[in-house]
Order: C-alpha cells, then sequence, then structure tokens
C-alpha cells in the first residue's frame, strides 16, 4: 500500500501540548456563568465538535441547573449557544499562546514532503478558529494543504467520518485506501475507523496524558511510563490499527506500511508456529526499546500477568516465567527442575515427535526417566498410564504433550492431571500448540509446569518461552539446575526480586509484538473465541479436503483445532511438487511426522479465518484435476 495523505487533528496532536487550549477556553467560558470544570470531565469527550461538546456537558444536571437559573432560560438551544459563543470568545488567546509544533512535527512535515505525502487536517474547532490558528503555524513551516471542520459537513463532526470523508475527497483521492488518520482523543481514533483510515494514536502530548510538556517531563520516568501505557491501551481499546509514541514515529510506520506492501504476496503460514501474524503485531517490531527500561519492565510484568489471566492461574499459587528461547528451551528449563539424583523418576507418555523430545531432553541432562509409548494416532490414556504408575511406585514426576502436532492429535489433560496429582506425582504440560487457543484451566487441574511459546496460539513472533509454574513446587527447585542459562529457579527469582527485569539479554521486539498479541487476543474475545474461529477453521479445512479426495489420519474425537495430518491421495503424489504449487500461489504448509505413513499437515492457527482455508482448497482441488510437476 502507497500511503497517499496524512490527517491529523490539531491541540494535543501537532500543536498545543497536552492540550491545553480547549481546556483553557471551556473553563474561562463557564466560570462566566459560575460553573467549575474539572480538566478530566472535558477531556472525556474531547475531538467533538465544540458547540456539541458544550451540549454534552450541559447535559449534567450539576451544570445545568446554575446556568440555565442564570440565564433566565430553559431552552436548551438558547442555553447551549449562549455558553457556546462565550467559549468561542475565550478561547481565541489560548488558541494562538499554544499553537507551538509538538517535538517531531517538524521532521514528520519534512518527510512527508519529500515522499510526496499530502498533509490534511480535521477539527473540532470551528473555521474561524483555524483561520486564526494557520498565520502562527505557517510561521513554523505547517501548511496543511486542506483542513476541514464540521461546518463544512453540515454540522457533523467526530467520531462520524464526514469530516474526513470530505478530506480525502478535497485532496483528489477516491477513497481511504493509504490515508492514516492521526489524533490524541478517542473521537479522533474513531473517526479514523468509521472513514475505513489506518486510524493511529499518538501517546506523548496527547489529552489522554492531558499534560503540559514542562508538567510531564518533571515527572519522575516511572509515572511517565505508567501514563504512556494506559494511553496506548485506551487508543487501542477505541479500534485504534496503530498507536505510537511521537508524532515523529508515524515515519517508520509509514516505511513498514509500505514494506508490507512490497511484500503483499508473502505466503500465509499454514503451520503451527511460527505462524501468520497480524500487521499490527509486525508493525510493534519497528522501535528499538532496551532492556533495563522501566516501562519494559513494567510491561514484562503485566504480560507475566495476562498470561496467569489467561490460564485461570491464581496469582497467590502461580507464576508465569519468561524464558528466552523457542519451545524447546522452556520445556528443558523445566525439566532441568526435576531433582538428578535417584529421589526422582520421571515418567513420560509419549505420542508423537514432541514427547518423544523430552526423553532425549532428559537423556541429555540425566534426569531418570521412563517412557510409555503409544501409538502416533492414538491418544494418551488413562488407564493404562494409572497401571504403569502402579507397577512403578518410583515415579515422582509426569510429563505429556497436550497437543501433539506430530499428527494433530489432543491428549486428555483433563483426565490426566488430576488423576496424577492424587497420587502426588509433580506435573508438567508441553502445552506449546494450545495454549490461548484451547481453554485451559491451570487452578482446575492443579498442573505443575504448563509451557507454551510466544510464537502459537497467542500469535506472537517466535523468540520466548514461558512457564506457568505452581509456586509451591518451583520453591523446592533451587540449586537442581545444571546449566546457568535453562536455571528456571533463577530466572523467576529475578523477575520477582527486580520488578520484571529479564537475567539476561531479551527479546525485546518479541516482548513489544507479544504485548500487542495479548491485546488482540483479548479484543478478538479471548481463548474461547479464538478457539471457536480455529475449530471452524478445522472443521472447514476437515470438510473441504475430504471432498477434494484427501484422508485425515484422526478421527475427528481426537482431532485438535491446531494442525490436520492426512494421507497422500495415491502412490504417485510427490509431496514437494505440491508444497511449491501451494507456496508460489501463496500458502506454506508442512511435511508430514508420522512415521508409519506418508503425510502433509496444514495449521488452522494464527491470523487465518475460514475464507483463507477456502482459498487453499480451491488451489488444492486445482492441483489435483491439473497437477503441476516442478
Amino acid at each position: 500500500m502507497k500511503i497517499k495523505a496524512v490527517v491529523c487533528d490539531w491541540a494535543g496532536t501537532t500543536i498545543d501540548y497536552g492540550s491545553r487550549a480547549p481546556i483553557i477556553g471551556f473553563q474561562q467560558a463557564f466560570a462566566k456563568f459560575g460553573v467549575t470544570l474539572d480538566p478530566a470531565l472535558i477531556r472525556q469527550d474531547l475531538g467533538l465538535d465544540k458547540r456539541a461538546h458544550v451540549q454534552k456537558m450541559l447535559e449534567d444536571a450539576a451544570i445545568w441547573q446554575p446556568i440555565s437559573q442564570q440565564l433566565a432560560s430553559t431552552s436548551q438551544q438558547f442555553v447551549t449557544d449562549t455558553v457556546y459563543k462565550e467559549f468561542q470568545e475565550t478561547i481565541n488567546q489560548a488558541l494562538v499562546e499554544t499553537a507551538i509544533l509538538k517535538p517531531g512535527v517538524s521532521t514528520l512535515l519534512a518527510y512527508l514532503t519529500e515522499k510526496h505525502i499530502a498533509v490534511a487536517t480535521t477539527s473540532g474547532y470551528t473555521q474561524a478558529m483555524i483561520e486564526k490558528l494557520l498565520p502562527t503555524v505557517a510561521s513554523q513551516g505547517y501548511h496543511p494543504r486542506v483542513n476541514i471542520t464540521s461546518e463544512l459537513t453540515g454540522g457533523i463532526g467526530r467520531p462520524h467520518s464526514a469530516m474526513l470523508d470530505l478530506a480525502i475527497k478535497r485532496l483528489g483521492l477516491t477513497d481511504s485506501s493509504g490515508v492514516i488518520k492521526v489524533g490524541d482523543t478517542i473521537n479522533d481514533i474513531k473517526e479514523g475507523v468509521a472513514a475505513g483510515a489506518i486510524s493511529v494514536g499518538v501517546v506523548e502530548g496527547s489529552n489522554l496524558i492531558g499534560m503540559s510538556e514542562t508538567e510531564f517531563t518533571a515527572l519522575p520516568q516511572s509515572e511517565q511510563t505508567q501514563l504512556k501505557v494506559a494511553a496506548r491501551a485506551q487508543f487501542y481499546a477505541s479500534g485504534a490499527n496503530y498507536v505510537v509514541t511521537t508524532i515523529a514515529d508515524v515515519i517508520p510506520l509509514i516505511e513498514q506500511l509500505e514494506q508490507q506492501a512490497a511484500r503483499s504476496n508473502a505466503p500465509l503460514l499454514l503451520t503451527p508456529g511460527p505462524l501468520t501474524t497480524s500487521e499490527s503485531v509486525k508493525a510493534v517490531m519497528m522501535v528499538d526499546h532496551g532492556t533495563w527500561d522501566d516501562e519494559y519492565k513494567k510491561m514484562t510484568q503485566h504480560i507475566r500477568r495476562q498470561l496467569l489471566e489467561l490460564a485461570s492461574a491464581e496469582a497467590s499459587d502461580f507464576s508465569a516465567v519468561l524464558l528466552q528461547g523457542s519451545g524447546t528451551y522452556g520445556v528443558e528449563a523445566t525439566l532441568e527442575t526435576i531433582p538428578k539424583d535417584s529421589s526422582a523418576t520421571l515418567l513420560i507418555a509419549i505420542n508423537g515427535a514432541y514427547g518423544q523430545r523430552m526423553s532425549e531432553i532428559a537423556d541429555r541432562i540425566g534426569v531418570k526417566h521412563l517412557d510409555l509409548i503409544f501409538d502416533e494416532t492414538e491418544p494418551v490414556d488413562l488407564d493404562k498410564v494409572s497401571d504403569f504408575v502402579t507397577v512403578h511406585p518410583e515415579i515422582t514426576h509426569f510429563a505429556v504433550v497436550h497437543g501433539e502436532t506430530t499428527t494433530g492429535i489432543l491428549n486428555p489433560i483433563e483426565t490426566l492431571i488430576p488423576a496424577m496429582v492424587d497420587r502426588n506425582i509433580v506435573t508438567i504440560v508441553d502445552a506449546m500448540s494450545t495454549f490461548g487457543g484451547i481453554p485451559i484451566n491451570v487452578n482446575q487441574l492443579n498442573v505443575d509446569y504448563l509451557i507454551s511459546s510466544s510464537n502459537k496460539c497467542v500469535q506472537g513472533v517466535p523468540g520466548f518461552s514461558f512457564v506457568i509454574a505452581n509456586v509451591h513446587q518451583l520453591t523446592q527447585t533451587a540449586g537442581n539446575a545444571r546449566s546457568l542459562s535453562l536455571d528456571l529457579y533463577d530466572q523467576w527469582r529475578c523477575f520477582e526480586d527486580h520488578d520484571g527485569k529479564w537475567r539476561f539479554t531479551s527479546p525485546t521486539h518479541v516482548v513489544y509484538a507479544f504485548e500487542q498479541a495479548l491485546l488482540e487476543l483479548k479484543q478478538e474475545g479471548g481463548v474461547a473465541k479464538r478457539y471457536q474461529r480455529y475449530s471452524e477453521n478445522e472443521a472447514r479445512l476437515r470438510q473441504r479436503m475430504v471432498a477434494a479426495g484427501f484422508t485425515p489420519i484422526l478421527t475427528p474425537t481426537v482431532q485438535s483445532p491446531v494442525i490436520t495430518s492426512f494421507k497422500y491421495p495415491s502412490e504417485s503424489f510427490r509431496f514437494r511438487d505440491f508444497y511449491l504449487y501451494l507456496k508460489e500461489r501463496g500458502f506454506i504448509i508442512y511435511p508430514g511426522k508420522v512415521s508409519k505413513m506418508n503425510s502433509f499437515r496444514i495449521g488452522n492457527i494464527g491470523e487465518i479465518y475460514p475464507t483463507d482455508i477456502d482459498r487453499l482448497v480451491d488451489l488444492i482441488q486445482a492441483y489435483v484435476s491439473e497437477p503441476v510437476q516442478s
């Protein structure tokens, strides 16, 4: 996508750090009628057309009554018009005094001029107010090509799209594609969303923070960080596509969007992770961050709390431990908590490659273990596990993979784990490909260690794993690990003792992307809604693939919605040709892992929807009818 225009708000966005002029104007106007306005009350609706803003505040009986009595009128129109007229007078001086370009605006304007990207404005101010501002901002190098107020749209202002629609039209554009709307209020964001533009919130100097630059910079860094985090959350909650810290950060955002457009033919990953992520998750990684930064540590702590919420795990009993590296790093760090002497024996239930990997890790690090092996197409059976434990009373720990992506099978942890807990056995669940996409209630299961990673169903990118650990069990593991970097206990203590600091250099970009992915999971409706979408993907895929002549390896009763395995349709089927055919047309799938038959796998998770599944199967049907050879 080529960015064609940037349409900005005025106060709090491009001028007037903290959006102070409207506050001054409203306070002075209402004071003329004996009413003192709290700035917070004014700020909650900034961005509206100013007359509409006056009318909304007058809906408060505590404001309406003294003013209507003073004016000796109960006419809403008369009272609104009178107060609004006074506001138009009181704001004039404040408009000019505060019309100073915010930090970063000049940098952005120079970039937009160089790139031939048009600049326009929409505003809750009147046309007369804008005319008063223009000479002052022009002297600072700001010359918007188009300026739109609600007087030009029949009185229709934000959050409606009318002003932005008109700005786009007057710029000579046919629609909102390639248009960025930048603002500092919730109503700005809603205006952009309503017009179908790319809606961007700017944090520093915004109405949502509501402080002058001097006031804000005087705050301790921790308080600044807290205010910025809160503002970002409000912007995203109101529908923002992106949120930037300063307006100059719109520059890397434009670069990112145009690079994404250049890569628009990049294939969708129909794999169990890494997987296809949203454009906003990718965009968050365009800014560099420091690992010692207070904002970053605060974000880390926020992520840890959110993970417990997703797992339905009580913070008094469980803790989330993040660990640099892939999911396997998290598995190995967890197995490092097991004593290496004769006091402990681990039972691993294996029905695929990832259960087998746990066995290999146990061998490497010297954990005594027993393996109970099931067929790759057979779920782990509780009765067989219970019988095995009875025969081997030395077993102290039990490990199983929840969603074994060798085939896509879902193992019944809801019965396996409580049964092991009843025997006082420490439990470990590899929930790598299920956590965040399939509901898991850690409190009910009382599982001791649940392991997953950033690049799975939460829909982040690869870079770290995490373990949701029973604190009682974890506190007993100090000194067990023989690895420095994979010491889960020490990693946990560092987070706890140093306010969210990672023990070693962390993947900062990945962590910021994960925070965004968690927000988008919440916006989707949480794990239950995502599970529903993934299940719809899987059901659609299975139904259409069967109709196209392919046979699923698993029955629906044991199939997870994560990834689906299919048998080769014939002996002459050549997977590499099939894979390249789909890749060239926008889809990446996986080869099979089932040892006893030829198969391939198609993932259903990530930023994937049933329409994507339909496009994929349409291509597969075309391949089957007219095979393409490499």
